[in-house]
């Protein structure tokens, strides 16, 4: 008798869980390990800061990171936009009235 309820509970119990090592443990202990083993592998302690390369990372560790972010770069887009607009002014219009002797003759 104790054969046949051994082969309807082995149909019930999936097999790794039936086997004999694991009746003793607790269900989830294997489990709960590893996860308690990879947060102890895990570095502890604040981030380092990243370390930023080039002409941009420079730019941005040294107005926008931290402590130092200020207002900085605003001033420089206004005056890179004032230099660029200015810049297509004179090479698209302004050359052309260096002497003003069109304005002259206009008023005349």
């Amino acid at each position: 008798m104790s054969f046949i309820v051994k082969r309807q509970l082995s149909t019930l119990i999936p097999p790794k869980i039936a086997s004999a090592s694991n009746l003793g443990a607790a269900p989830g202990a294997k489990r709960l390990a590893n996860v308690v083993g990879f947060y102890k592998a895990l570095p502890r302690g604040p981030a380092p800061a990243p370390v930023r390369k080039g002409l941009l990372g420079k730019y941005t560790a040294k107005y926008f990171d931290g402590d130092n972010a200020s207002g900085v770069p605003l001033v420089h887009l206004i005056v890179a936009v004032f230099l660029i607009s200015y810049t297509l002014d004179y090479n698209l219009h302004l050359k052309h009235h260096k002497k003003g002797a069109e304005h002259e003759e206009a008023h005349h």
